[in-house]
C-alpha cells in the first residue's frame, strides 16, 4: 500500500513539473534559468536526501569490500554515467516543452515502458498480464485523441522557423495550422 501510494505521489509530481516547467519557459523565461534552477535545487534536494535517508547504501556504493563484482572506478563511470543521461535527458525535454505542450510529453513519456516491456519479454522470457496490454493501447489512444485536436496554446512552433522544401506533391496540413504553402514557388513556410 506503501509503494503505490509513493507511486501516485511521484506520478502527480512529475506531471506538476512538467507542466509548471511548460509555463515558466513560455511565461517566464527561457531553458537556460529553468535548467540553472532545477540543477540547483535538485542537487540540494538530493544531498539533503542522501544525508537524511540513504548514508547505508552510500557506504555501500563506495565502501571497499572484498569479492565485489564492480571496482570503485567502475561504481564511479556508472554514477557519472547516469548523471550525465540525466542531464541530457533534462534538456531534452525541456526543449521539447519549449515547442509543445506538457500533456504531449507525459503522454510520451509513458510509452517507454513498453522498451523494458520488450526487453524483459525477449531477454528474460517474461510475459506481461493482459492488463499490461489494456493499458499500452489507453495511452496510444491518449496520443491519438490529443494530437487529433488543434493545440490548446495555439502554436506549437517558434514563429522564426522557416522550412523551404521545393517539389513539394502533396497538399500540407499541420495540427495547428501554422504552415503555410507558397502556390508560386512550392515553398513551406512556418509562421
Amino acid at each position: 500500500m506503501r509503494g503505490d501510494i509513493l507511486a501516485i505521489v511521484g506520478a502527480v509530481l512529475l506531471g506538476l513539473d512538467d507542466v509548471m516547467s511548460e509555463m515558466l519557459i513560455k511565461n517566464y523565461g527561457g531553458m537556460d534559468e529553468l535548467l540553472f534552477m532545477k540543477w540547483f535545487f535538485g542537487v540540494g534536494i538530493a544531498i539533503t536526501q542522501l544525508a537524511a535517508i540513504e548514508r547505508g547504501d552510500l557506504v555501500e556504493l563506495f565502501g571497499n569490500q572484498g569479492g565485489e563484482p564492480c571496482v570503485i572506478s567502475t561504481r564511479l563511470l556508472l554514477l557519472g554515467g547516469y548523471t550525465l543521461f540525466q542531464f541530457f535527458d533534462m534538456i531534452g525535454e525541456l526543449k521539447f516543452l519549449s515547442i509543445s505542450e506538457a500533456a504531449l510529453l507525459n503522454l510520451s513519456l509513458l510509452t517507454s515502458d513498453l522498451w523494458a516491456t520488450i526487453f524483459s519479454a525477449v531477454a528474460v522470457g517474461f510475459v506481461p498480464s493482459i492488463f499490461y496490454y489494456v493499458t499500452f493501447l489507453l495511452i496510444v489512444a491518449g496520443i491519438v485523441l490529443y494530437e487529433a485536436a488543434p493545440s490548446p496554446v495555439g502554436h506549437t512552433t517558434p514563429r522564426d522557423i522557416k522550412i523551404r522544401a521545393h517539389h513539394f506533391e502533396s497538399d500540407v496540413t499541420e495540427r495547428a495550422g501554422n504552415v503555410h504553402r507558397d502556390r508560386n514557388g512550392g515553398n513551406l513556410e512556418l509562421t
